[in-house]
């Protein structure tokens, strides 16, 4: 989850490595630090607790200088956020940055307190400096070095590393997390994606597994860890112009909210034509491959996996088609069973998703008629692992709490539920689907027109401990959805419930404090959810509904409804998610918390 970079260049790479810090600074934020190799060759560090900001004053006061350096933003996994635990970390003649997890940290720790070696952190990532500087000393040789220290280390990494016995050369290593080579002009990079290289490369490479590099300004080695040299292709990059700001927004989140129009928009233009939906937008004969498609595992974390549960609904809807959708830190660990014809989905965001990435690899092995992934990123591991790639083209998304991914991923598996749907015996499912999507942005309009109303229930949430979310069908995953983004940027405990639950343990909750939000579009579950608030109201629960239906006699002292404009069965959940991303936002902003970046949580989770 920790974000590195790092500059070899002709000219001078203190303001390059704190630019491209910033920019994946969304990857962690619990300290940030940097190295770089001096004119003496000598090393120089400088690190802080905290924000890169908090870095900026200090390296101007250190007058770090030098045209080779390496940089690293923390999320913290082994050892508490403080400065000792900072990166980079220093081994006599070397310097590096890591991102993963070692998970023979303690064995190699053994080792090298047996060879004289100091230690003056608690993470497992020290060990990769010791053992570096220790493979330097043994060989001479920077590319037998790193070989030698990669056959040492299990688990994922992303290693950027300096030495003064090669002033000019950035060394590097990658298993398991990513790391991608920016190519410039007499000066290349390193960086964790390629948000950072935004206005530096336009072309890079992608490292593979158990791949090591040096990288001086003006060539780059690629290896196998076998020591073969690698022919490796330059890609263009499709994002490295791209402009990541705010704009007049406060926050990257509320912008991202209301991006979340032209998502809907560009997408029906892109894949929709005077015939409906663009043949095999899922890939090369996907069409086909769905058609015949018996079975779809769906496997996600987070907000992606609460995609996946629609999906679930939309499609067991309208086709015969069994599915199931799982956390992929669950299923990675577990034995599966594949039916024959079953089709593996892997949704997410960035394409980095440490338990995502595991679990596909698995899923490789398991007999799957196909493997696709729904991804954000075109140079992403989930993508280069995936048969059929369907890109969301959501643009950078910046803020920690998903928003417009999530509604990128629904309009993805909305498209898929379109093709599955030729399967059904229903009549006219595609057309009706079709319908409701080119009616979505004019009801998207309508229900950003709320957000007044949303600024001032707000205000209610400000000083609740708790607060529980209630759905049915596919509202269900919305009422999931709901409660992760107020436990994300506010940090109250909330829980998402299928309403029908509320009387199987939650309904002990309820008293005169707590909110209860009811997500209730008018369809054939509208009754159902309504006698379930009423039980909350008997228990003076405060309640809030979100519903299309007229409702009569509803409004008390402890009930409000606010009025959501009517919408078509498969696209409520696009619809529903936004007022209640609203909600978590406003919240948050009554909190005077920080919006974008969460306590203890990163945009990237590429560790387990």
């Amino acid at each position: 989850m920790c974000g590195i970079f790092g500059v070899v260049s002709s000219q001078q790479v203190q303001s390059s490595l704190i630019d491209g810090l910033s920019k994946l600074e969304y990857r962690g934020y619990d300290s940030a630090g940097l190295s770089i190799l001096a004119a003496n060759n000598k090393i120089k560090r400088v690190r802080c607790v905290g924000k890169v900001k908090n870095l900026k004053p200090l390296l101007v006061k250190s007058k770090s200088r030098g045209v080779c350096g390496i940089a690293h933003t923390r999320w913290a996994t082994h050892g508490e956020p403080i400065l000792k635990n900072s990166h980079p970390h220093n081994s006599k003649c070397v310097s590096i940055a890591h991102n993963g997890i070692i998970e023979n940290a303690d064995e190699l720790k053994k080792f090298l307190l047996k060879k004289k070696y100091k230690f003056t952190s608690d993470t497992d990532s020290e060990v990769i400096a010791h053992l570096l500087n220790y493979f330097v000393d043994y060989h001479n040789d920077a590319t037998k070095a790193l070989i030698a220290v990669t056959k040492k280390l299990q688990g994922s990494y992303a290693i950027g590393g300096i030495c003064d016995k090669w002033p000019g050369t950035l060394l590097v290593a990658c298993n398991g997390s990513p790391l991608l080579i920016g190519i410039g002009n007499d000066e290349n990079y390193i960086s964790s994606d390629m948000h950072a290289l935004s206005n530096k490369s336009e072309k890079f490479i992608l490292l593979s597994d158990m791949e090591i590099a040096t990288i001086t300004k003006d060539t780059v080695d690629v290896y196998s860890q076998s020591g073969k040299k690698l022919k490796k292709t330059i890609s263009n990059s499709t994002k490295s112009n791209i402009e990541i700001s705010k704009g007049s927004y406060k926050h990257f989140m509320r912008k991202e909210i209301y991006e979340q129009y032209d998502i809907v928009v560009n997408a029906i233009k892109n894949k929709i034509g005077s015939n409906g939906l663009l043949p095999n937008i899922f890939g090369p004969n996907s069409d086909k491959l769905l058609l015949k498609t018996k079975h779809i595992h769906f496997v996600a974390c987070g907000t992606s996996y609460n995609a996946a549960l629609i999906a679930k609904y939309w499609i067991e809807d309208v086709t015969d088609i069994v599915c199931t959708a799982e956390i992929a830190s669950e299923y990675r660990y577990r034995t599966v069973n594949v039916p024959k014809g079953t089709l593996f989905v892997a949704i997410s965001q960035s394409g980095e998703t440490a338990d995502t990435i595991y679990s596909t690899k698995k899923a490789k092995t398991r007999g799957y008629s196909s493997l696709l992934s729904i991804c954000n990123v075109p140079e992403s591991s989930l993508t280069r692992l995936s048969d059929l790639v369907y890109l969301t083209h959501a643009g950078p998304e910046i803020s920690v709490a998903s928003t417009k991914a999530f509604t990128s991923q629904l309009i993805a598996l909305l498209f898929m539920t379109m093709v599955l749907s030729r399967t059904s015996s229903l009549k006219n499912i595609e057309k009706t689907i079709l319908k409701q999507l080119k009616s979505l942005p004019s009801v998207l309009k309508k229900t950003f027109n709320l957000e007044k109303i949303i600024k001032t229930i707000a205000k209610n949430f400000k000083n609740k401990k708790h607060t529980l979310f209630l759905g049915r069908g596919a509202s269900y995953p919305i009422a999931l959805e709901a409660a992760l983004k107020l436990k994300e940027i506010t940090y109250i405990h909330a829980e998402g419930y299928a309403a029908g639950e509320l009387k199987h343990g939650p309904l002990a909750l309820v008293d005169k404090n707590l909110p209860v939000v009811g997500l209730m579009p008018d369809n054939n579950l509208v009754n159902q959810v309504l006698s379930n608030l009423a039980e909350v109201k008997a228990r003076q629960g405060l309640v809030y509904i979100f519903t299309n239906k007229k409702l009569k006699n509803s409004k008390t002292d402890k009930t409000k409804v606010v009025s959501m404009p009517s919408c078509g069965h498969f696209v409520s959940p696009l619809v529903y998610v936004l007022p209640m991303q609203l909600l978590a936002y406003y919240v948050a902003i009554e909190k005077k918390t920080n919006i974008d970046q969460p306590r203890n949580l990163a945009k990237s989770v590429t560790v387990e």
